[in-house]
């Protein structure tokens, strides 16, 4: 991905700007416009944008809170003396170093939205946004200092520091090294020749002459990690993708929840077919142990079932025992008929006892006459009990 290209503001009300092209040969010279000759030439890079000194307060409070909920909740009260305006017309962004000061940013929230609404309007995305006095170049203990024309960019600490105008900057430099006798030396940067007054003041003086500034704010712009960075907070930047998927957001919830419904109807049928399931291989293993008591272990009760109705058959052509005649006879009637489900099995004094669950009343005598269209068979109903959803019913099967 291509580096944000720095751009520096020069007039906030006409919005116009500094850059630094890049170029294929890799020389290039600052370029100075407006935010539509910006569009065009940086060709939908990102941006980095400098801020004028003048536009942002830098601030150092002593705040015995950690967390930014605290942080957010306190920074009003410990404010509301420094700040010269109501403290809801300010934009806030903070950076704590470790067991340190509290840093502040502070900037006015209309002039901030109105900048921000004109690099949007013509499609320049910003990646960050920093108070230009942030990318002097500083040495501890010592003080950094740009001139440019009438305006002035004091830096007295690595978070501190701000835009004045050259008219007072003696005034306010001597008043500063007055107070703050350690801040040896003075960097200084010009565009032009230094003043006569910057060689009167007591202190070790570094002068260089440069120009375009920017060149020197670029340099440690990248030393940056995003502290103190306004576009922070309220103002942070959504970018497309996130836009577009906030946009989908409802129907994607939509189609979330109809799948979930669905999965959810499909297993609660599952479990219901699977405790369906298992109920009928209850019944079922406890009907083939009434109906073949002699089998003890039961291992495969389909394959099991068909071989004892193959041994059924074998004893029918044979003349075998009677229960067994019975029983086969009554079970070639009884899988013919759907829906019906057999309750209980007993055979005493040569009449074989069946307790059946019919469908309809209808059903029932149907089985009946089933039964002695055999020719060899006597079929008495002992009982019938309908109930909601069948009929329970007794025969009594017996040979003539």
């Amino acid at each position: 991905m291509a580096e944000p290209i720095i751009v520096r503001l020069i007039n906030q009300q006409d919005l116009i700007v500094q850059w630094l092209p890049v170029k294929p040969t890799g020389v290039s010279e600052i370029q100075q416009g407006n935010l539509q000759a910006l569009a065009k030439s940086i060709a939908n890079r990102s941006v980095i944008l400098l801020l004028p000194a003048s536009e942002v307060l830098l601030l150092a409070i002593d705040l015995p809170v950690k967390s930014n909920n605290q942080i957010k909740k306190a920074l009003p009260f410990a404010l509301e003396e420094l700040l010269a305006d109501e403290m809801e017309t300010y934009h806030l962004v903070w950076h704590r170093e470790v067991k340190g000061k509290l840093y502040v940013a502070a900037i006015h929230q209309e002039k901030f939205k109105s900048c921000l609404a004109g690099f949007e309007e013509h499609g320049i995305k910003l990646d960050s946004v920093y108070s230009e006095t942030l990318c002097l170049p500083y040495i501890e203990g010592s003080c950094s200092l740009i001139i440019e024309n009438q305006r002035a960019i004091l830096k007295t600490a690595t978070w501190l520091g701000g835009g004045i105008d050259t008219n007072i900057l003696p005034i306010v430099l001597d008043k500063i090294l007055m107070d703050n006798p350690s801040l040896q030396p003075l960097h200084c940067w010009s565009n032009d020749e230094p003043a006569q007054w910057l060689s009167e003041l007591s202190v070790n003086l570094s002068y260089h002459k440069i120009d375009p500034v920017l060149l020197l704010l670029e340099t440690d712009v990248k030393k940056l990690k995003g502290e103190l960075n306004l576009l922070t907070q309220a103002f942070e930047q959504k970018n497309s993708l996130s836009v577009q998927w906030k946009q989908w957001l409802p129907a994607f919830c939509i189609i979330l929840l109809t799948v979930i419904l669905q999965i959810s109807v499909l297993l609660n049928g599952y479990w219901q077919k699977k405790q369906e399931l298992a109920t009928l291989e209850a019944q079922t293993v406890s009907l083939f142990k009434q109906t073949f008591p002699e089998v003890k272990r039961l291992v495969n009760i389909k394959v099991q079932a068909e071989q004892q109705l193959i041994d059924l058959k074998k004893q029918s052509k044979s003349k075998g025992s009677q229960f067994m005649q019975l029983l086969y006879k009554t079970g070639e009637v009884l899988t013919v008929n759907s829906g019906v489900e057999m309750r209980q099995l007993d055979y005493i004094n040569e009449i074989l006892q069946i307790q059946l669950n019919a469908p309809d009343i209808s059903q029932v005598e149907q089985i009946k006459q089933q039964l002695e269209s055999t020719d060899a068979l006597s079929v008495k109903i002992q009982s019938t009990e309908v109930t909601s959803n069948s009929v329970q019913v007794n025969y009594e099967i017996k040979q003539k």
